[in-house]
Parts: structure tokens; C-alpha cells; sequence
């Protein structure tokens, strides 16, 4: 009766971690958190696999190219997510001053229709929530409601400058009640050196390019978000 040969290579032994690192590095590529555990499997699983009678070699090479490549995924996914949520950040922050304007339009209406003058923010009945981030202006510098302390002070010359700049001249021109209200908001939306500029009157108007605007229309001149 023949012998059994010594040399006969022993069977190869099967891992489920190659399986495993490949699913957690395909899932890193919609869950993006998962990337680092992916990449760590699938190193561990190329050093097991590279030992004698290991199967799931090429398992562990799919896991780890498909876990570098999520890196260089969530990578392009930040640079393009980071800019728009500051940009749309920056469009939530303008809507305290599209509000308040239109609050002032709709307060100016209401006296007007009641005879009542329009001297200042104060007969407004104009008071903005606490942490305005725009100053409001009526007229400079004796009424104009400067910006929340929470946030970085504008000064009146800087605030002058930015409706000088954007061609806007708030205040009460006429006699009331046939007179007409300019009034206008000014603040730093992205901390930049670009002040948001908008405005609002009860009369119409044209903007630079002479489109009109309605009256009652809260109107961006400068906008500090793409500026």
C-alpha cells in the first residue's frame, strides 16, 4: 500500500475579511464617514491575504482601491459642499434685513393712509429683533439703528460710503402724505470688506440698468455674498 506523500500543499485557507473590508470601502462611498474604516480593513486584510494559503487576495486589492478612491470622493464632495452651505449661510442672513424693510414699508403705508408723518424710524415704530446684523437707516446720523453688539460695528462714515457706493439716498422726500420713503439696510453678511446694501420705498423706482422696481420691493444693490 502506497504511502502518503509529506509534500501535498495543504488546502487554502478562506477569510471572511477581504468580503467584509469590500463592503464597509463600497459603503464608504455613500457614507462617507465609513472611508476610514474601509481603509483600515482593507490594509489588514492585504497583509493576512499575503501570507501563504490565504485566500481573497484580489478582494483585498478591490477593497483598498475603492477605499482611496472615496477619499479623493468625500475630498471633491467638501470642496463643493463647503462654498454653497457658506453661500446659503450667507442668503439666511439677508432675510433679517428683507423682513425688517418690508415691515418699514408696511408701517409707512399705514400712517401715511392715517395722515401721520414720517420723520423717523422711532414714529416707525421700528425696533429690530436683539442681534441685528444690519444697520438700518433712514437718515444719517440722526436715525439709524447700528448694528447688534453681538457683531462687528459699522461706523456711520463706513455705512455713508456703502449707500454712496450703491447709489441709494434714503430718507423722506416731500411733504406728507404725498411725500415718499427711502429707507435702507447695511451689514456684513460673510466678513469680508463688501457691504450687503439694500433698500426699499413706497414709491417706484429703476435700478441702474433701468428695470423698475415697485414700490414695497425690498431691492438688492450690492450683494456681499457673491462680492
Amino acid at each position: 500500500m502506497p504511502s502518503m506523500s509529506s509534500d501535498v500543499p495543504a488546502a487554502s485557507k478562506k477569510s471572511v475579511l477581504p468580503g467584509v473590508a469590500l463592503g464597509f470601502s463600497i459603503a464608504s462611498l455613500c457614507l462617507i464617514c465609513l472611508w476610514p474604516v474601509g481603509l483600515v480593513l482593507s490594509i489588514v486584510a492585504m497583509v493576512k491575504t499575503g501570507k501563504p494559503g490565504q485566500q481573497g487576495r484580489g478582494l483585498a486589492i478591490a477593497a483598498l482601491i475603492i477605499s482611496v478612491a472615496s477619499i479623493f470622493f468625500s475630498g471633491i464632495m467638501a470642496a463643493i459642499a463647503i462654498p454653497n452651505f457658506i453661500k446659503f449661510q450667507a442668503r439666511s442672513k439677508q432675510a433679517e434685513c428683507k423682513v425688517n424693510l418690508k415691515y418699514l414699508y408696511t408701517s409707512a403705508m399705514t400712517r401715511l393712509a392715517e395722515d401721520q408723518p414720517l420723520g423717523s424710524l422711532t414714529e416707525l415704530g421700528f425696533v429690530p429683533e436683539p442681534g441685528n446684523r444690519y444697520a438700518y437707516v433712514l437718515s444719517l446720523p440722526d436715525s439709524f439703528v447700528p448694528v447688534s453688539a453681538r457683531f462687528t460695528a459699522l461706523d456711520p462714515s463706513e455705512i455713508q460710503a456703502a449707500l454712496d457706493n450703491a447709489g441709494v439716498e434714503p430718507g423722506v422726500e416731500g411733504e406728507c402724505p404725498e411725500c415718499t420713503l427711502t429707507a435702507a439696510c447695511v451689514g456684513n453678511v460673510d466678513n469680508d470688506d463688501t457691504l450687503d446694501v439694500w433698500s426699499i420705498s413706497t414709491a417706484e423706482r429703476t435700478d441702474a440698468e433701468g428695470k423698475a422696481i415697485a414700490p414695497g420691493e425690498a431691492y438688492l444693490h450690492v450683494n456681499d455674498v457673491k462680492e
